[in-house]
This record gives C-alpha cells, sequence and structure tokens, in this order.
C-alpha cells in the first residue's frame, strides 16, 4: 500500500510539473476585436496583417485570432495571459476597475486614433459634447461614453457597427455619430459617402493604439520583443505602408511627445 501510495504522489507531482510547464509555454493569444476597415470579422484588414508581420519577427510563442470584444474584455479582466489590439489601457480602463497599471503592459504606440462627432454635409460640424444637446447620437455597442455624456441632454442609438451608425446618420435617422479618425474616413469612403463632416483638428479626445497586454513573465518577454520591432518598422516606412494613407503611424505622422505627454 505504501508503495502504491508513493507511486500515487508521484504521479501527481509529475502531472502538476508537467501541467505548469505547459501553461508557461503556451503561446499568448493576442485577440484582435474588429473595426470595419481596419480589422475584419475574418481576420484580414491592415492591423491584421500589421500583427502578422510583428509576430513573424518574433521568437517568443504568440497567436492571432480574432474575438468578439465583450468576449476579449471578459478575458483580459479575469486574467488570462491575453493581449488586446488595437488598445489603450487610458481609454479602456474604465472596463477592468480592479486593475492597475502594474497590472498590465502596452507596447511601442502603432498609430493614433481620435474621437469626433460626426454630422451629416451641410450640418454644422460638432466639436464640443455640449452641442449635441436635444439630438439622437449613434455609438458603437461596446464603447463606453456615459462618463463623457454626463449633463448632456443626448439620446444614445447603440449600433451593432460603425458601418451601421454611418447609414443611421446619412439616412437622417439620428442626428450625429460617435466615429474616429481614420476609421471614418476608411469607411466614408468603402460606402460611398465621400469624406465625414467632422473638424480633424478638434477631436473629442485621441490616443495611440498599442498591443495592450496582462503583465505576465511570458506577455513581458514578448512585448520585449515586439518594442524594437515596431521602432524598426517605424524606421524603415514599413508600418505607414501596412496601415495605409489615412492612418497615423505615431512617430512617423503625429511626434511621439503627442503620446507621451498624454
Amino acid at each position: 500500500m505504501n508503495k502504491f501510495l508513493s507511486l500515487l504522489f508521484m504521479f501527481q507531482c509529475l502531472s502538476v510539473a508537467s501541467y505548469a510547464d505547459t501553461l508557461e509555454h503556451e503561446p499568448v493569444v493576442i485577440a484582435g476585436f474588429t473595426k470595419e476597415g481596419r480589422l475584419e470579422q475574418d481576420g484580414t484588414g491592415h492591423y491584421a496583417d500589421m500583427v502578422h508581420a510583428v509576430l513573424a519577427e518574433a521568437t517568443v510563442g504568440a497567436r492571432f485570432v480574432i474575438m468578439p470584444v465583450l468576449r476579449t474584455v471578459r478575458s483580459f479582466a479575469e486574467g488570462d495571459s491575453i493581449c488586446m489590439v488595437p488598445a489603450a489601457f487610458e481609454r479602456w480602463k474604465v472596463k477592468f476597475p480592479n486593475l492597475n497599471r502594474e497590472d498590465i503592459i502596452e507596447s511601442e504606440p502603432i498609430d493614433y486614433i481620435s474621437a469626433h462627432i460626426a454630422t451629416r454635409a451641410g450640418m454644422p460640424v460638432i466639436t464640443r459634447l455640449e452641442e449635441l444637446n436635444g439630438m439622437r447620437m449613434a455609438v458603437w455597442v461596446a464603447l463606453p461614453v456615459d462618463t463623457h455624456l454626463t449633463d448632456i441632454d443626448v439620446e444614445v442609438i447603440r449600433a451593432e457597427s460603425e458601418e451601421s451608425s454611418i447609414k443611421l446618420l446619412m439616412s437622417g435617422r439620428v442626428d450625429a455619430i460617435w466615429t474616429w479618425v481614420p476609421d471614418a474616413y476608411i469607411l466614408y469612403e468603402r460606402l460611398g459617402y465621400g469624406v465625414p463632416n467632422i473638424d480633424d483638428n478638434q477631436p473629442i479626445y485621441g490616443s495611440a493604439a498599442h498591443f495592450l497586454c496582462r503583465r505576465t513573465p511570458t506577455t513581458e518577454a514578448l512585448m520585449k520583443q515586439v518594442d524594437p520591432i515596431i521602432r524598426s518598422m517605424r524606421a524603415d516606412g514599413r508600418l505607414k505602408k501596412i496601415l495605409g494613407r489615412h492612418t497615423r503611424v505615431v512617430g512617423v505622422d503625429i511626434p511621439l511627445s503627442v503620446v507621451e505627454n498624454q
């Protein structure tokens, strides 16, 4: 009996060690959530091209998956060894009230994204949220905007996609939409609506897109490789070529100091 118990104990120890080793060497999941015109549900788009180009030069194991945004957020909040892209902690931290800066790691900035309110051509351009009083505005379903709209009398209509928001606006069913640059230019062009009625120089706010990861030894090792790859791609023009003409690459079209001072 004692011999049997000893063998059983040894087997359990080996199983635990094997499981821990498997976890340590499992690839980091990099979850991309769809952004029409930039990262499509089928895994195409310039953000996907950028991720594949970066991972092709990294040796730490990682796999890129397209994941619904709410599932991505839930996995991230629950502590999985996961990275999100494109993301910025300052813009997503409302979803992670229990996380601090020390719990996450961000890559070098990739491109700059700014929030805007778009209206139909011929309507006044909105540059301040107070101008939304009395309006109906379409907002992507996953975007947390409530904290920005405190004390503003605006009816928020949740749309399943940014393209849906644009179509609601152009059909006259809403007065305005919450949108982004460069996304708006990409989608308006794709839908045949010309250019959005916004002021590029007066955003609601702006931030850089990053790989945003839960801090683990594996994600730290991955980001130590990703950062110099991004810097190299930025310097030799590959990053701009991949992301396309409407995007604003940080360190090329937007000074690094703009991001560092935010």
